[in-house]
């Protein structure tokens, strides 16, 4: 089941603890107005007076995003930047009738919050700090969303940005994954003989060697699945046709990519209606693999100092070898799957074109977009419903689940 409704992310209209996982990318400060009838309209974030209004109205939002996320859900928001701009024009060519900064700056002027005169304001990392010091949730990664098609920028003083950020906040510090099903293929392998240096430990795919001593040798970081995700993302941007018979004008929607990857590793597909528990994917390793694992692991233990590390093992493999593992299953808390489950939910609090419902649909879950333009609801009504945009989602996901891609 899928759902949207016209609503305010401060007062979402859903149950506490209800939500798996939130993927959403709040309006940036001072950008553009988002229209309702060819009229802005009051309440949207990112129309506040002043930068600290903003950051206030997103924590604002975070807390009621707390309150519905389960404790073993996560919440990834995707935030630009802006630089201190004397006119208080956005990229849009949009002037915030509040946000006054068009006298000359002085050599210590603030401009709301602060800042000289063409300074980046560095809004998404205050967001997350105040996340941290004051909400008290627990930032696990930051993620950088690298832009290989960015619009280009008039400027000839600094670099173009290019890049833009993700985090993924938890609420506690156990919480569902699935990282086994994004994991990436291993593409460099480390030549024949290389030598790690005095910091490595026997992780990765082990050689079937031996040392003089007798430990065995290997690295175990060659995962029969494939590497953990990077923490730099390199995704395009898409173009989004929308027709005309909706009478909507839009702005670019982010890639289906990015929720495609959020939803698949941090939402479970199915939730056990016995335990309550996300049932997780059931990895079966190769026997070879695992049993040289296993020695290692022995190794280790029956090699310890005296401060209770083991001795480590500083020779790698050449790289992967024929060692295979495989995704078998999902199994949750429950001694078997046999309780009835319901799908994961995955909310987007400013859904605007419906891009995260959409793709939570194509990939089985419940997506729920909530937004306070009935324009964009019309648009992310058609787009989760007829647009047939949720079938790349699918075929991209099934190719990977092929090796077709790997």
């Amino acid at each position: 089941m899928t759902a949207l409704a016209r609503a305010d992310a401060l007062r979402l209209p859903l149950a506490d603890d209800s939500v798996d996982l939130v993927v959403t990318s709040p309006p940036y400060f001072a950008l553009r107005s988002y229209q309702d009838g060819d009229e802005h309209y009051d309440g949207q974030i990112g129309s506040e007076a002043t930068p600290q209004e903003f950051l206030e109205a997103l924590w604002a939002a975070t807390v009621e995003l707390v309150r519905v996320v389960k404790p073993s859900g996560s919440i990834f928001v995707n935030l630009g930047d802006k630089y201190a701009n004397p006119t208080g024009t956005g990229s849009a060519g949009w002037k915030n009738p509040q946000w006054d900064c068009a006298k000359p700056a002085a050599p210590q002027n603030t401009l709301g919050m602060g800042f000289r005169q063409k300074s980046l304001m560095g809004l998404p990392w205050r967001y997350a700090i105040g996340c941290i010091d004051d909400l008290g949730l627990i930032l696990r990664s930051e993620i950088v969303w690298s832009k290989p098609n960015g619009l280009p920028e008039s400027v000839t003083d600094r670099v173009r940005r290019s890049h833009e950020q993700w985090f993924h906040f938890t609420l506690e510090p156990r919480y569902f994954s699935a990282i086994d099903e994004i994991r990436e293929p291993h593409i460099h392998a480390e030549p024949p003989g290389a030598r790690r240096g005095p910091s490595g430990m026997n992780r990765g795919t082990a050689t079937g060697r031996t040392h003089d001593d007798g430990a065995p040798v290997g690295n175990f970081n060659h995962d029969p699945l494939g590497k953990l995700p990077g923490s730099v993302w390199s995704i395009p941007s898409e173009p989004l046709q929308v027709p005309d018979h909706l009478g909507v004008d839009h702005f670019a929607a982010f890639p289906q990519e990015w929720p495609r990857r959020l939803i698949l590793g941090w939402c479970p597909q199915e939730v056990c209606s016995e335990c309550g528990e996300g049932r997780a994917p059931v990895v079966e390793l190769d026997a070879e693999y695992a049993a040289a694992r296993e020695s290692v692991g022995d190794w280790n233990k029956a090699n310890r100092t005296e401060d209770g590390y083991a001795q480590k093992v500083h020779h790698v493999s050449a790289g992967p070898q024929n060692f295979k593992g495989s995704i078998t299953g999902y199994a949750c808390a429950c001694p078997d799957n046999t309780a009835p489950s319901t799908p994961g939910v995955v909310l987007d609090p400013f859904t605007g074109t419906g891009t995260v419902p959409m793709v939570a649909r194509a990939l089985g879950r419940t997506g729920i977009g909530v937004d306070l333009s009935a324009d964009y609801l019309r648009l992310a009504n058609w787009r989760v419903f007829e647009s047939g945009h949720g079938a790349k989602t699918m075929r991209r996901t099934n190719q990977e689940r092929q090796g077709a891609l790997l």
